[in-house]
């Protein structure tokens, strides 16, 4: 709009134009915060741009849906609902006396403020026993037959940083080159191939189009092969912000940059499920 002032109806419209995507949500949540905190009132761009980077740095620091984690790093934290799963609780430490694995596991069950909720598989936990007798306890004895894990679920994601794309790639290309067209069309989330070439790795989109590359000698995980790799997101970048000795090679003064998450599983597993777009 040509005015410097906005509206939330306005912001809402807005978001409601755009593809769907967990960046648009997210935007979506930022601005029905806005609108709660300013009244939906009328308000400068510039102070809801200066609110929104405030919001996201905050944000990023919240949890959403589940957290996994050891019983030694949930020190100091606290949940509504947790679930304390079973096996190894026998284990002592090097250096660690006899009731370390018990206070351990006194650790874990006091972060729940709402629910708790124990697991025993039958592994020989030996605490499990002196919970039974409390009239706090609910316990639920029917067996249940633990199938077999997914595949997807022994994959280990990777978002990239910044410092691990090679930023100035579309950078070399004309304004005209058909690799800025291919980047502007590609929605967050939209599946990529990574293919090996020289020392840096190249994003492909679905028609064949390399549209990034990553950073010279980025390494995978030890025993795991990429499987596929999706668009995270697709930022702006420019001539000036870039190394100084690099810049009169740049045909162009602003361009974007994809930034991919890459999943990986280990050789092991089965390439069955694999999609079609797999990294090589």
């Amino acid at each position: 709009r040509e005015s410097n002032l906005v509206t939330s109806e306005e912001l809402r419209d807005w978001t409601c134009s755009q593809p769907k995507s967990p960046w648009n949500e997210l935007l979506k949540e930022a601005i029905e915060a806005y609108a709660l905190e300013t009244s939906e009132s009328e308000t400068p761009v510039a102070s809801f741009i200066e609110w929104l980077a405030e919001w996201g740095r905050e944000v990023r620091h919240r949890q959403h849906g589940l957290l996994l984690l050891t019983a030694h790093r949930a020190k100091g934290l606290d949940f509504d609902h947790v679930v304390v799963l079973d096996g190894g609780w026998e284990r002592i430490g090097r250096g660690e006396d006899r009731d370390a694995p018990r206070r351990l596991y006194y650790v874990a069950m006091t972060r729940a403020k709402r629910s708790l909720t124990v697991a025993d598989v039958d592994r020989g936990n030996p605490f499990r026993h002196t919970l039974l007798n409390s009239p706090s306890v609910l316990v639920r004895s029917e067996k249940e037959t633990v199938t077999p894990a997914p595949a997807e679920l022994v994959r280990r994601y990777r978002r990239l940083k910044l410092s691990e794309v090679f930023l100035a790639f579309a950078g070399y290309r004309h304004p005209a080159h058909r690799v800025h067209r291919a980047i502007t069309a590609l929605p967050p989330g939209d599946i990529l191939q990574v293919r090996g070439a020289d020392e840096r790795w190249e994003l492909l989109n679905r028609e064949g189009v390399v549209v990034g590359q990553l950073a010279r000698g980025l390494e995978k995980p030890a025993g795991m092969r990429c499987v596929f790799t999706t668009v995270t997101a697709v930022v702006s970048w420019e001539r000036e912000r870039s190394e100084p000795e690099y810049q009169d090679r740049m045909v162009c003064d602003k361009w974007e940059v994809v930034v991919p998450e890459l999943a990986f599983e280990p050789v092991s597993v089965s390439d069955a499920h694999r999609g079609r777009f797999a990294c090589r």
